[in-house]
């Protein structure tokens, strides 16, 4: 199954390039559902037809649905609620649903889990994402991986028993989520802009994170403008730029986005396609050493710190940092050079 990821700035029209893109597919025989993974829930109303959090079908190859965390942590709390059993507080047990809602994280849990659910099943040939604006977005992104790593941190060394297994068990799908999302091939991140000033620092900075943590970006959509600005095209040089011209009314319902997608894509087949390849993350061997390599756009030298502990690459950028754990044998290595070119990091173990 291809995947699509939109995000962009609040206000650029991710939600409405998601939707015509998901419509697109559809349109060229693919089956596609069309998630909104974005806590504004605004999908619906953008495909002009209510929505809830099972996939229905909209049109013609098209299923679409908005997750909705507490409707899902409603439905399998009972099942969470016996398994924690003594192993927690008596006070968190007792708590109702909507109450747990508030811990930091949950609600992206679920929506990732979903995700992984559609990608489990491979019912569709398609499945386009609205994952909300950059910030949410990025914390999203970022959330299979790190959740993972502390998941595994938990059970580690931890006492058998049920909890341990479904902490173990979550740790496990969101690891296979994150491989799904990172494979270049199959997962594609789609940044959705204007050609404000604003806008377009938001996107830099928003490529420099999604591909500091392994994802392809495969395009980036400028939205309500016809022609793009050189000096949008030679910052944005190494991606296909899509243009969008101005609408003089709010694009809503199915028909406005088919139209809309027929501007945006003019081949259908396009929609879904892979507009630029290659891994934004790779682990090579060479004669004398292995080398990561990983793609850090709009980044200078003087930005980048690398530091290696117990068996982990820890890699910051300015304020962001990942912390990528490496695979046998090169955990055992020490990391001798980094080098930063050309907007690609490589670092050299031996």
């Amino acid at each position: 199954m291809r995947i699509l990821l939109y995000t962009g700035k609040g206000g650029a029209g991710k939600t409405t390039v998601a939707a015509a893109t998901a419509v697109r597919c559809a349109e060229s025989d693919r089956r596609t559902l069309l998630v909104g993974g974005d806590a504004s829930q605004n999908l619906a109303d953008c495909l002009n037809c209510p929505l809830s959090d099972e996939p229905q079908e909209v049109a013609e190859n098209l299923w679409a649905q908005e997750i909705d965390p507490l409707e899902r942590l409603e439905r399998f709390w009972p099942r969470i609620e016996s398994v924690l059993g003594e192993s927690v507080s008596p006070g968190i047990c007792g708590s109702a649903p909507e109450e747990l809602t508030v811990a930091p994280g949950l609600t992206d849990v679920f929506r990732l889990l979903a995700i992984k659910e559609q990608c489990d099943h491979d019912d569709y040939d398609v499945m386009v994402v609205d994952l909300g604006s950059s910030l949410g977005a990025l914390q999203l992104l970022a959330y299979p991986e790190a959740a993972a790593w502390w998941a595994g941190r938990l059970v580690d060394g931890a006492a058998p028993g049920v909890l341990a297994h479904q902490v173990d068990s979550l740790a496990e799908q969101l690891a296979e989520l994150r491989r799904a999302l990172g494979e270049a091939s199959r997962s594609s991140v789609r940044l959705v802009t204007t050609a404000e000033h604003l806008a377009l620092r938001e996107s830099q900075r928003t490529l420099t994170f999604v591909s500091l943590y392994g994802y392809n970006v495969d395009a980036l959509v400028l939205n309500r403008q016809r022609i793009v600005p050189r000096s949008v095209a030679a910052t944005f040089a190494a991606w296909p730029i899509l243009a969008l011209s101005p609408y003089d009314r709010d694009v809503v319902g199915h028909a406005l986005l088919s139209e809309l997608a027929h501007e945006l894509f003019p081949r259908a087949e396009d929609a879904s396609a892979v507009l630029i390849g290659g891994p934004a993350q790779r682990l090579n061997r060479t004669e004398d050493a292995y080398v990561l390599s990983l793609r850090l756009p709009f980044v200078q030298e003087d930005d980048v710190d690398v530091l290696q502990h117990s068996g982990q690459l820890i890699v910051q950028v300015g304020r962001m940092r990942r912390v990528i754990q490496l695979p046998e044998p090169v955990d055992a290595l020490s990391a001798v050079d980094a080098v930063l070119e050309e907007g690609c990091l490589e670092v050299h173990f031996r």
